[in-house]
C-alpha cells in the first residue's frame, strides 16, 4: 500500500511540477515518511526531478511552444548557483534542510498572491516575446539556482515568480522555460548527490517513472487547454495551502483540540 501511494503521489507531483511547481514539497515529506532521512530524501528526489523535466521539455518542444536558444541567459546563472547549492546540501544536516521547508512555503504563498493579474494574463506567441536581460534577473536566477540545488522543494514557484513578475512571461510560457532551466541544472546536481551517496535508487526510480507520467499529462494540458494560465494559478494556491496545513499538522492539532473540548 505504501508503494501504491508513492506511485500515485509521484504522478500527481509530476503534474503539479509541470504546471505550477512546488511538487517536491509533497514528494520530500513523502520520501521521509517512507523512512529516508531528509538529506537522502533530498538527493533521491533529484532522480525524479531530472526525469520529469526531460519528459516535460520534450512534450513542450514537440508542441512548438518554447525556444530553448532564447533561454540561455536564464539557464547559465541558475546552473552555476545550483551546483554550489547542491554541494552545500550534501554537507548540511538533515535537520537544517527540514527547517527550511515550513517558512519557505509560507513565503511562496505570499509571492504568488501578489499581483494576480500578471499570473493569469494571456500573452502573444512564444516567438514574439521580448527579453529584458536585467542584471537583477541574473542575480535572482543565481540565487534561485542555489536554492534549487540545496533543496529543490518549491524552486518552481521562485522561478515562475521571477519570470512572470520581472521578465514578463505568461505563466504558461514561464512554466515551459522553468522546466528547461531545471533540466539543465538537474544533471550536475544529481551527480553531486550520487558522489556523496545520498540517493536511494529504488525509490528514486519509482518516483521518476510516476513523475514522468504526470509531467507528460501536465505538459499536454498546458499546451492544449486555453485556460491553462488561470487553472495553473489556482492549482499553485491550493497545493501550497494544503501542504502548509499538513506540514504544520494543522488538521491533526485541530482534531486533538476538538476531542479535548468535546
Amino acid at each position: 500500500m505504501d508503494y501504491f501511494l508513492l506511485i500515485l503521489a509521484s504522478i500527481l507531483t509530476g503534474f503539479i511540477n509541470t504546471l505550477a511547481g512546488s511538487g517536491s514539497l509533497i514528494m520530500m515529506p513523502l520520501l521521509m515518511w517512507m523512512g529516508l532521512p531528509a538529506d537522502v530524501a533530498n538527493g533521491t528526489n533529484r532522480v525524479a526531478v531530472l526525469f520529469q523535466s526531460f519528459v516535460g521539455v520534450g512534450t513542450y518542444l514537440r508542441s512548438g511552444k518554447i525556444i530553448i536558444g532564447r533561454a540561455w541567459w536564464l539557464i547559465v546563472p541558475c546552473v552555476i548557483g545550483a551546483m554550489a547549492g547542491a554541494y552545500i546540501a550534501t554537507i548540511a544536516s538533515a535537520a537544517t534542510i527540514k527547517s527550511f521547508l515550513g517558512v519557505l512555503m509560507i513565503v511562496m504563498l505570499g509571492i504568488i498572491l501578489l499581483q494576480p493579474g500578471k499570473w493569469i494574463r494571456e500573452f502573444q506567441a512564444a516567438d514574439s516575446i521580448t527579453y529584458e536581460k536585467r542584471p537583477l534577473v541574473l542575480v535572482l536566477m543565481f540565487i534561485i539556482g542555489f536554492y534549487g540545488g540545496f533543496i529543490q522543494a518549491g524552486v518552481g514557484i521562485f522561478l515562475l515568480a521571477c519570470m512572470v513578475m520581472l521578465v514578463n512571461y505568461t505563466i504558461t510560457y514561464a512554466n515551459a522555460i522553468k522546466l528547461v532551466v531545471v533540466l539543465f541544472y538537474a544533471v550536475p546536481v544529481l551527480i553531486i548527490f550520487i558522489i556523496k551517496d545520498q540517493v536511494d535508487w529504488p525509490l528514486g526510480i519509482i518516483t521518476a517513472l510516476g513523475q514522468g507520467v504526470g509531467a507528460y499529462v501536465g505538459a499536454l494540458f498546458a499546451t492544449r487547454y486555453p485556460k491553462a494560465n488561470l487553472w495553473t494559478y489556482r492549482l499553485l494556491i491550493v497545493v501550497l495551502v494544503i501542504t502548509i496545513l499538513q506540514f504544520y499538522h494543522v488538521p491533526t492539532r485541530a482534531y486533538e483540540l476538538f476531542i479535548h473540548l468535546f
